[in-house]
């Protein structure tokens, strides 16, 4: 058994040498390997001994084979590992557990930005191969050129296929980029503002109901969202303003994000997930948008929305497909709208709303600016409140401040790795190296003092030019990414945002309700990669 055990630990050795330059190993085929090898070692052993001791010698072998391999690995990325030399948690080097465990928490952006300050450094190592980088010179030289998203986006598996969010391949998301982008192109969005602006005053109609009274703001907010989203990318009539079903769906993404957030920092557990049993919730919800994708691909092209332009581009497939889409990636593409653009949008708006509740000084402000440009009476709409100067300001902030995707984007740097200047001294430079994951986090970029002065305090004034000293560098301002991974959306967000706002403020004031707690308010407030807001008590007081 000495020869055995010497010999499961240099195959351990020599499993770690070849496994450890690959960037991203299929831990499919190595537990695949690792199964099969068993059995031939099974075999092997019960050929000539007992079961029992067949048994014996195996687990012998496999304790030796996975405690070497597992003190190799722990050696190796704590002291060997090219991102040593970055600072961070010691025990983040070694396993993902430890960010998993942030993101079950909620507490990931928020995490980002403590380990950021607690070290002092632009660049901190958040796993074995991972990076958080709060640099604003680093941005353009990892979002603009054409390097993969990060592995996180490998939990698309769960969906049978990627969508433009998700997927990693640059020679087919390029292509379905196009696509997208011309189904948000301005012309196009001419076609849906007035649904938008229909959405809108349901909107409207549904806060006059309940005026003066106590109310929860996020239903309120997410039953609108969800309206535009089904109506824009399904043709849907979802009815959720008017009250025909209750909103679960929202429900049922708030769940799926905070578990895909955890199981996405895991890659060994989630490569697994699509041979593990479907819970009912799942199936559910699955059932319900495959109905809504088949609905819709029975109308075609007859209508002018979204999903029209998906249908269309099947003409125009990618080198080697023989269509754009593929059914389960037209599904994917189609139903991302709702994922992407109801949660984040939603959060936005409620978190302004309370901004504003919090500041009246900043509503007055941007009340005065409705008033004079879209005097009573006349009908708030999408191209009257484009280019409000103190609304989009207001909007800007809370975007900087109060962003949805706090934690931000990964991506994984090219082979050759990238160098980026140190903030205020180019001839210092840090160099990453190929093949790791980076991330730029939104919430610790964007209140970072060095680019946005009282970072922490929501001034609107730091965007409409009358405290131009508010933003130092504007490079810094990613609220929707950058780059080929940016939001695809970013102006039909902005426009209901923006109109959404001019109209609810016109009529009334915004201020807490007595159930309020700011307390709650905080602990509801969550990270699951699109930030997850807790209820919002509040009023909406005609005003005087």
């Amino acid at each position: 058994m000495g020869i055995s055990i010497l010999t499961a630990g240099a195959v351990a050795v020599a499993a770690q040498v070849y496994l450890s330059p690959i960037p991203e190993v299929s831990i499919v085929k190595v537990f695949v390997t690792y199964f099969a090898v068993n059995t031939a070692l099974y075999l092997y052993l019960s050929s000539y001994t007992p079961i029992s001791a067949s048994i014996a010698s195996l687990t012998v072998l496999n304790i030796t084979f996975l405690a070497t391999a597992t003190l190799l690995t722990l050696v190796r990325r704590a002291f060997f590992s090219p991102l040593s030399a970055f600072p961070g948690p010691p025990l983040y080097a070694l396993t993902n557990l430890y960010k998993a465990n942030l993101y079950r928490t909620g507490r990931g952006a928020y995490a980002l930005l403590e380990l950021h300050d607690k070290y002092n450094s632009d660049v901190i190592r958040l796993g074995p191969n991972e990076l958080s980088v709060r640099n604003v010179e680093a941005v353009e030289k990892l979002y603009k050129g054409k390097y993969p998203r990060g592995i996180p986006y490998d939990i698309a598996i769960l969906e049978g296929a990627t969508n433009l969010n998700t997927e990693r391949d640059y020679k087919i998301h390029t292509p379905w980029r196009r696509v997208w982008d011309k189904a948000f192109a301005s012309s196009q969005l001419k076609d849906y503002n007035p649904r938008v602006e229909h959405h809108v005053s349901k909107l409207v109609e549904v806060i006059r109901k309940g005026e003066g009274q106590e109310v929860n703001v996020l239903p309120i907010f997410e039953n609108f969202v969800f309206d535009i989203m089904s109506d824009l990318s399904f043709a849907h009539d979802a009815g959720m303003q008017d009250g025909k079903q209750e909103n679960d769906y929202m429900d049922f993404i708030h769940k799926y994000m905070a578990i895909i957030t955890v199981i996405g920092s895991l890659r060994p557990i989630h490569k697994f997930l699509p041979y593990l049993p479907v819970g009912a919730d799942v199936k559910a919800h699955r059932l319900r948008t495959e109905t809504l994708h088949s609905n819709r691909l029975k109308l075609g092209k007859t209508r002018k929305d979204i999903f029209t332009h998906l249908l269309d581009a099947e003409m125009d497939a990618p080198e080697g497909r023989t269509s754009m889409f593929t059914p389960a990636e037209l599904y994917c593409n189609s139903n991302v709208l709702i994922i992407a653009g109801a949660d984040t949008t939603t959060s936005t708006l409620t978190r302004l709303f309370r901004a504003l509740a919090l500041h009246p000084q900043i509503l007055k402000k941007l009340q005065q600016e409705i008033d004079e440009h879209c005097a009573s009476g006349n009908e708030i709409s999408i191209e009257s409140t484009k280019n409000l100067v103190y609304t989009n300001a207001v909007i800007n902030e809370s975007l900087r401040l109060m962003n949805p995707v706090a934690d931000g984007i990964y991506a994984a740097t090219p082979p050759s790795g990238i160098t980026f200047p140190v903030f205020g001294n180019r001839e210092e430079k840090v160099f990453i190296p190929g093949n790791v994951q980076v991330m730029i986090p939104h919430l610790a970029l964007m209140t970072d003092e060095r680019y946005f002065p009282k970072g922490n305090e929501f001034i609107p004034e730091r965007w409409s030019g009358e405290w131009d000293e508010g933003v130092l560098d504007r490079r810094a301002f990613i609220p929707f990414g950058y780059g080929a991974h940016s939001c695809v959306g970013k102006q039909l967000a902005l426009n209901e945002m923006r109109v959404a706002l001019a109209s609810l403020v016109r009529e009334w004031d915004v201020v807490l309700g007595e159930r309020y707690d700011e307390n709650k308010w905080r602990e509801g407030l969550k990270d699951y990669h699109v930030m997850k807001v807790g209820d919002l008590w509040g009023k909406f007081v005609p005003r005087a």
